[in-house]
């Protein structure tokens, strides 16, 4: 018994005088992961060209597909106005205007706000087949770039520091799966809160009853099965 206690004891001396031999980091604190492997934003910008035929009469259903898709990323990325530039003096002008009408409507039905579109035109002249052109600009993130962990030692860090690409690989994933850059340059906007559920909230509080929402018999049960 007393064998096996002072066993233990030197054990434990071993390991003790082993982390006290640790040299402490030499010079001032090594910058985190973040700050080491910056997701870099870009200013971006999205185009789309409507053609007008000059005996175009409406929207063809190709652009109507095209506009559907361009005004929800408008919605998901854009920022700033969604300019619609329409073609003037060329032989399409009159086919022009009165498709530039559908495809603000277009873009409307696809929940743009009609005050988001800022109407603009540009000088055609000469050319039989300009197109209606909308732009906005978005963001871009570029992901870091991480170097490979073949090219670092990682079995020697005995000053406790991470090695050079610890943290990119963080980074990178999380570049590639914002849906909008912005955000890491500023939070988005508030929406407005909601007045009524607020006020539903006070009045039950000031009755002295609950204020919060009443679980069904199922629901409590759902959840203790989900908790065992």
């Amino acid at each position: 018994m007393t064998s096996r206690f002072s066993l233990l004891l030197l054990a434990s001396a071993a390991t003790l005088g082993a982390c006290a031999s640790v040299e402490p980091p030499v010079g001032p604190p090594v910058a985190s992961s973040v700050d080491r492997h910056v997701i870099a934003v870009e200013e971006s910008g999205a185009r789309m060209e409507v053609p007008v035929a000059a005996e175009e009469l409406s929207l063809s259903a190709a652009s109507r597909a095209d506009l559907e898709s361009f005004a929800g990323a408008y919605l998901r990325g854009g920022h700033g106005a969604l300019i619609m530039s329409t073609p003037s003096g060329g032989d399409n002008a009159d086919a022009a205007a009165l498709l530039a009408h559908q495809t603000r409507l277009a873009l409307v039905d696809r929940g743009v706000p009609y005050a988001a579109i800022a109407g603009s035109t540009y000088d055609a002249s000469g050319a039989p087949s300009s197109p209606i052109i909308l732009t906005f600009t978005d963001y871009e993130a570029r992901a870091p770039e991480c170097a490979p962990l073949y090219t670092q030692d990682l079995g020697h860090q005995s000053n406790n520091q991470p090695w050079e690409s610890f943290g990119c690989a963080t980074q990178a994933n999380l570049a590639a799966m914002l849906e909008d850059p912005h955000d890491l340059l500023a939070p988005r906007d508030q929406t407005p809160r909601d007045g009524g559920r607020r006020a539903a909230v006070f009045e039950a509080y000031r009755a002295g009853e609950q204020t919060h929402a009443t679980r069904s018999a199922d629901e409590r049960v759902a959840i203790s099965d989900a908790v065992d």
